[in-house]
Order: structure tokens, then sequence, then C-alpha cells
């Protein structure tokens, strides 16, 4: 079916890298050979090393340093001393991740345009904690279950970069690593904070090792009337793992996480009242008590081998999840996950050259008994929809990375995908469907350390996307939408490195996507059309860049540096019936952000932030409104106030600027409603302690 046709159905539906992560001041995240002068200075770290089934971070990035495209590891340091409630804290100053807050957790995520037009929920992104998907198997996913007190780093894997962990998407993968007895920072810690909005947020972390056994248990309770009208949020999360070394080349571990998490929603406003009115919240979100609560139980076990010059890694996971979503209508789901995964790393010598490689097998299912029912002030009403969401997906992955010369690498790698999606209506036995996708998608790309700490690194590769249950399904077809997947050629390259006082990751990008999975809003209460486009085109650039400009104006134990990271995203449509050469709604061409850090001997610091969109962006395909740019500006401080007692103040938005900060996507701005906007939350300072001992 032509896009045209489809889009015309579905509108009468209804009315770095790791340079560029704190290279100079937390950690040298991968380098080649790092400077004596930048060693890692978190000194837990430098005295407790990893295990088998979790490297410390040394290690990770070490690894990191070989992959021959764009990949990020952000370490804990970044975050923990300021007010982080998501991956718009988290991520910030990551180069090519697009994450802009809509309401608490909740953000629109997009790694080079994958799933931008996306208005609720996740697409087109693996997210994985600790290896385990956080998505559930059809792809689809939130972002509630992650809590920043209980990570230790994050690793942002770019594009086929993320095919390791199943990813076959445009986006790639993001994968948050859980502390362990042997990482954790402290033995102990004992954290609280509050501030604006009502909000008080405490967690405490223990950390053990008893011999060949290690433990770790994170417990985070939270509240918060939140900034705007239905915006409150009531949280608690626990994630743990007790791991346990076998013998010399045999160590398991067994992950426990649990979350009952509260969410209200305040839904979208017109761009008037997203300026003028803020704090409001649409009169059905509070008339009906809009909100996203879940319950949900995450286990798993993961256990390394060493086999010689051989590790292999198996695991197998399980989680459980109680989904209610009273929104224009109530979402009640109830969902089940589970999968394993295996792979073999090795190295050896081909021809008496270095060759290392990988072997990777996936595998997901997952049940999603999806109920939905009218909405009656927040509660359930007549029961609408009833029905059994079946999915899997199957992948397997092999990388060889063949060392031509001792500096010069060339990276060949394969990813075969099978993926099945089996909708049961159980009031419309008419309206079942099934259907299977398949893709293979090849990888060809080198690293070259042309200098002691520098790297210039390329690639070119394929992605297919297999479409998500709420793109396949939408009322009132019957059965699911002729959506097939999207798939894309894309092709990148950049350089990394540090050289004396600067370190860079500068990264360029195309991507030619083939039936890009494009979605917009067809009424501001009514979950998203999706539809398949022709040919669109993604390109950008990705720019990191750090630099100590203060060794002779503050002295040798003081630092001061600057960090600063900008994107280029260029989405277009290419000679498109409808569209022509137009942008793609839902992201801005330019984001800039930088931070100024003045450290004073490790004993506290100040930094000045600022965050600009200049010019902001489309909020329809049809080019004929947009999101105003914005630019804001914050402060972050920390201080020691004695051994394992650390103290921090962080203000945002000191100006109190009236900003857009998201908005959903839209097909013509001329024709249907411009309800779509998320007002940036206003001035706001929290403040914490942190106790380790």
């Amino acid at each position: 079916m032509s896009r045209l046709r489809l889009l015309a159905i579905a509108g009468i539906l209804y009315p770095a890298h790791i340079f560029a992560q704190t290279p100079l001041v937390e950690i040298n995240e991968g380098q080649i050979s790092p400077p004596a002068d930048y060693q890692l200075v978190d000194h837990a770290e430098n005295v407790r090393s990893g295990s088998l089934t979790v490297p410390s971070l040394a290690q990770t990035q070490e690894r990191f340093a070989r992959i021959p495209g764009a990949a990020n590891l952000v370490p804990s340091e970044k975050y923990s001393k300021e007010y982080a409630v998501g991956f718009k804290d988290m991520l910030a100053n990551t180069p090519g991740v697009f994450v802009q807050q809509r309401y608490g957790e909740e953000s629109r995520l997009s790694i080079r345009g994958s799933g931008i037009g996306r208005a609720i929920h996740l697409r087109g992104i693996n997210i994985l904690q600790d290896g385990v998907p956080f998505n559930l198997a059809d792809g689809s996913g939130d972002f509630q279950e992650i809590d920043p007190l209980s990570s230790r780093a994050i690793e942002v894997y770019k594009g086929s970069n993320g095919m390791q962990y199943g990813a076959s998407s445009l986006g790639g993968a993001i994968n948050v690593i859980t502390p362990t007895g042997h990482t954790a920072t402290a033995r102990n810690t004992f954290r609280t904070e509050g501030g604006s909005f009502g909000t008080l947020r405490t967690n405490a972390t223990a950390a053990r090792v008893y011999g060949d056994t290690d433990v770790f248990a994170s417990v985070t309770a939270m509240t918060s009337d939140g900034w705007r009208d239905q915006s409150q949020q009531k949280k608690a999360r626990f994630n743990g793992n007790i791991g346990h070394r076998i013998n010399d080349t045999t160590e398991t571990r067994f992950y426990l996480s649990y979350n009952n998490l509260g969410q209200d929603v305040p839904g979208t406003l017109s761009l008037r009242n997203a300026l003028d009115n803020p704090k409001m919240a649409p009169l059905n979100n509070n008339r009906n008590d809009y909100a996203r609560d879940i319950k949900s139980v995450r286990l798993a076990n993961k256990t390394s081998f060493i086999l010689g010059d051989k590790v292999l890694d198996v695991g197998i996971y399980g989680a459980f999840k109680d989904l209610f979503h009273p929104i224009s209508i109530v979402v009640d789901q109830e969902s089940q996950t589970y999968g394993g995964f295996a792979r073999l790393t090795g190295h050896g010598q081909v021809a008496d050259h270095r060759n290392d490689y990988t072997l990777t097998l996936n595998g997901m299912a997952g049940k999603i008994d999806a109920l939905v029912w009218t909405n009656v002030r927040g509660s359930r009403g007549v029961k609408t929809g009833d029905s059994d969401q079946l999915a899997s997906q199957i992948d397997l992955y092999g990388e060889n990375q063949f060392y031509i010369l001792p500096q010069w690498s060339l990276v060949t790698g394969l990813q075969l995908l099978h993926a099945e999606r089996d909708f049961t209506n159980n009031l419309n036995q008419a309206a079942n469907d099934k259907k299977n996708f398949d893709a293979i998608n090849p990888k060809l790309g080198t690293v070259w350390d042309f200098d002691k700490n520098a790297q210039f690194f390329a690639n070119i590769s394929r992605s297919s996307e297999v479409p998500i249950f709420s793109d396949l399904v939408q009322t009132p077809i019957v059965g699911f939408v002729p959506l097939d997947m999207q798939e894309a050629w894309t092709t990148e390259m950049g350089v990394r490195g540090q050289r004396d006082r600067l370190a860079w990751d500068v990264t360029a990008y195309r991507s030619w996507i083939d039936g890009e999975l494009l979605n917009y809003t067809t009424d501001p209460s009514i979950p998203t059309a999706t539809f398949n486009a022709g040919d669109t085109i993604h390109q950008g650039i990705e720019l990191g860049f750090d630099m100590d400009i203060g060794r002779e104006i503050v002295g040798p134990r003081h630092k001061l540096i600057l960090r600063q990271t900008y994107n280029l995203n260029d989405f277009r449509f290419q000679d498109d019936l409808q569209y022509g050469d137009n942008r793609i709604a839902g992201t801005p061409v330019h984001q800039y952000r930088a931070e100024l850090r003045y450290e004073h001997s490790d004993q506290w610091s100040v930094t000045p932030n600022f965050e600009a969109v200049p010019g902001g962006g489309y909020v329809d395909h049809a080019n004929h409104l947009k999101a105003p740019g914005y630019a804001v500006v914050g402060v972050n401080a920390t201080t020691r106030i004695k051994e394992g007692v650390d103290f921090y103040i962080d203000a945002n938005n000191l100006l109190d600027k009236r900003y857009v900060s998201n908005y959903s996507t839209i097909t013509n701005a001329n024709v249907v409603g411009t309800e779509v906007f998320y007002p940036g939350e206003g001035r706001s300072v929290f403040a914490g302690v942190k106790v380790s001992f």
C-alpha cells in the first residue's frame, strides 16, 4: 500500500563517543594511551576491579576504544552530584543523543532521528539494564523503570554498534550498568535530596564482598508534586544483584529489580498556553485523572566462563509488568517478557595478525494481555478492547576485527533477524492477524590509531526496524495496518582522541531510509498513528569537545574545564508526493550545550551550564508550524564537607525562561489541532547530601 493511501486511511481513523563524556574530569573514557596526569579520579574504582560478569570501567573503556563507530561510556560521576531523574540529565552531554523531557522521567529519546515522531512511550532504541532489555518483546518501552541512583555507568551504542545487544534499528542501544559489590564506589551510601515542586528523594545502597561472593543492593523512594498540574509522582524502586565466583574461570550473577511507580500525566497544550499558562493541564487530564502507573519485577542471571583465549557469557531473564494507564481511554496491560542470550568473544591470530571476534545469539518472547476501557474519572468504565499480543524475536550477530597493521583494523559483521507478531482480538476474531519479519543486516568498518591518543573510525551498515503493536493495530482498521519494516543504510565516520588539554569526538553520518516508520498525532487525546514514508534522509554531525583551559589561571591543583556538545540534525523527506523535500517534524536542526566546571582540589566545584536550541524545530511534516527556539541557563555546585560527606545544589532555568521543551508531531498545522506542546519546567532548585562509609 502506498504511503499516501495509508496516510489517508490513518487520517480518517481519528478527527563518542567515550571521549566526549568528561575525559578530563571524572574519567579518561576510552583513551588508547591515557596521559599520566589524567588517570581515573574515581578513587573507589581505582582500588576496586571488576569481575568476570561485570568488568571495571577501565576494562570497559578499553573495549569501547575498539568500536568502529560512535559509542559513549558515561560514568555515574557525571550525574551523581546533581538532581538527575532520567535520561535528560544522565545523557545531557552525550553527542548524537536527542533527549528532551516531557514530564517526570518521560522524554522524547532519539538517536540519529530514530523514532523521532513517537509522541508516547519509546520505539527505535533498545534500552537495557545489565544487558537485559527494558523493552517489551515487540520493541516498545518506557523510561520510568530506570533509576539513576542505581547505576554505575551508561553505555550508548549508536546504530549498528548496538547489534550485539539485539538492536537492529537506526537508533541502536543504551545499556545501564548496575554497580556490584566489586564496582560500587563505597560499601554504604545514604543520600537524601529535595527542593522545588515539593520534591523529596532518598536512596540507600550497600555493597559487600564475602570471599568469592559479592552483593549490591539499592533502594530509592521519591515523591513530588510536580511543576505542572496533574504531574505528581510517587515512586519506589529496588535494584540488587549477587555474584559468586565458582572457580578461577567461572562466575555467575543474579539480578532482581522491583518498581512501584505512580506518575500523573499532565498532557500537551496549545503553543500559546505552553508559553503563557505553562503550569496548567488540559481539563480532561484533570477530570479523568490521566496517569501512567507501573508495577514491575525483573529477574535475570548472567554466567561468564573463561575458555582459554575466549570468554562465553550466557544469560536468561524474565520481566513482569502491570501497566495502568488512564488517558482518553484506560490502557490496562499485564505483560510477561522472557529471553536469553549467549555471547562468545575471543582473541587469536590469523596469518600472524591479531584477530578478535564476537558471536552473539539473542532471543526474546513476550505476551501482553491488553485490555482497554472507557475512562470514568480515572477508573475503568466499559470494556472496549481485549486482546492478546504475542511477539518474539531471535537474532544472530557475528563480528570479526582483523588487524591489518597493529594500528589499523578491518571490522566485518552480519546480523540475521527473525521477528513475529501475533495478535488475537478476544472481542472480534475477524481482527486477528499475524505477520513475520526477516532481515539480513551487514556491517563493514575500520579503526585506525593514527596517533598514540587519537583514532579514526568509519563504517557502513544496514538496519531493519520491525513495527510494534501500537503501530500495527490502529482502530477501526480490522487486522494489522499494512506496515513494512523500516530499512536503512547508514555510513558514519569520525575522529576521537585527546592531546594535552583537549579531548574531542567528531562524527558525521548519513542514513538512506526506505519506509521510515513515522508517527503523528491526529488528536491530542488519542495515541499516535503510524505510516511508512517513502525515501527519507537522516544526516548530521555529532560534536563533543572538552578543554582544560585553566591550568595556568587557577594552578595545577585546580581545574577549569570547558565542555561543549553540538548536534546537527538534518532529517528530510526525499521527493515525497505530499511533503516534497520538507524537514521531518520532531527534532530541532541545531542543539548546543556547554558547561564550565571549576574544581578546587577535589573539595568543591561550581559548574554553570547553558543549553540552546536556536531556531526551534518543525512540529508538522508540512512545515507550517515551528516550536520556538530557546536558551536556558543553570548552575551546579558541590562541596565535600568532610571525607565521605558530599553536598550539592542544583539550580535549573535560573532566569525562569518560558519555553517549549518538547512536542508531538502532526501532519499539517493548517488542518489538524495544534495542542501538542510540552512546556519546559520553570526555575527549580534542588539540594542533596550523600554520605559514604
